[in-house]
């Protein structure tokens, strides 16, 4: 081999190094993007869980005074 033919070889090993971190790159803040939307969207479905145990808590508090006094009026 000649030194033209080694020197075309180390550049193709270049580009494709650097095109090969692009992409793992890109990858990594795509990935991290997700994560933050993965992470807010738990804390909100967190959040609504909540808030519907409570209603539902409230539900339950006032079914059982309804059947109190439904039977009380018996």
């Amino acid at each position: 081999m000649d030194a033209a033919s080694v020197f075309l070889i180390v550049v193709a090993a270049v580009i494709i190094s650097v095109v090969w971190y692009a992409g793992v790159r890109k990858r990594t803040e795509v990935s991290s993007e997700l994560q933050r939307q993965y992470a807010e969207q738990a804390a909100e479905t967190s959040r609504l869980l909540t808030e519907m145990s409570a209603q539902l808590a409230d539900l339950h508090r006032r079914t059982a005074d309804m059947q109190r006094i439904l039977k009380d009026a018996e």
